[in-house]
């Protein structure tokens, strides 16, 4: 019974676990943390989560989707998509991660506020 002493009310009976929040729908939507096998580094991971993201995007743009395009990208897409952003041939810097997450934000807003509409 220990869940229930750790709840925000001593008098209710509802365990902790059930006061969780919901995840919301825009959460559910959002590109996740890169598998850690997906690059060596967490720079070039975050780098291929921004270039999904920027892919994602250009799709709901290019097709006026409102609907949540995630399940329809591969990380595999994001790694192929490297020649198109790369700006250095240095291979563990092959990418500017803060241009790329600018561009993703840029995307994303034009999405929100095109399905806004």
């Amino acid at each position: 019974m220990l869940a229930q002493t750790l709840s925000t009310d001593p008098s209710s009976e509802t365990p902790f676990s059930s006061m969780a929040i919901a995840q919301d729908e825009a959460d559910a939507c959002r590109v996740p943390k890169p598998p850690a096998d997906l690059a060596a580094t967490a720079y070039l991971r975050n780098g291929y989560r921004a270039i999904l993201r920027i892919l994602i995007a250009e799709e709901a743009l290019a097709s006026e989707s409102c609907t949540c395009l995630l399940d329809q990208f591969t990380w595999d897409q994001a790694l192929g998509a490297l020649p198109r952003f790369q700006t250095s041939d240095n291979p563990r810097l092959p990418f500017k991660v803060l241009d790329l997450y600018a561009q993703a934000d840029a995307l994303e807003a034009q999405v929100v506020e095109a399905c806004a509409e």
